[in-house]
């Protein structure tokens, strides 16, 4: 959800760019919010703490997701 040279900014949903066979998965309606969601939790995080959400541990996050 990181680009690779854009610092601030998450990706989630149909806007983010892989393979031609991931495209194919991630573009399924529960996967997108499946990605906002962790895009939002990072987002909070990232605030809440004071680092980039590039320093964010995804263990973190996908606790966040499973409670």
């Amino acid at each position: 959800l990181i680009p690779q040279r854009v610092e601030g900014l998450l990706l989630a949903g149909r806007n983010i760019s892989g393979t031609h066979m991931a495209h194919s998965n991630y573009r399924a309606m529960p996967i997108c919010v499946a990605m906002g969601e962790a895009a939002g939790i990072a987002a909070a995080l990232s605030v809440k703490e004071a680092i980039p959400v590039s320093a964010l541990k995804a263990e973190k996050i996908q606790a966040l997701l499973m409670k």
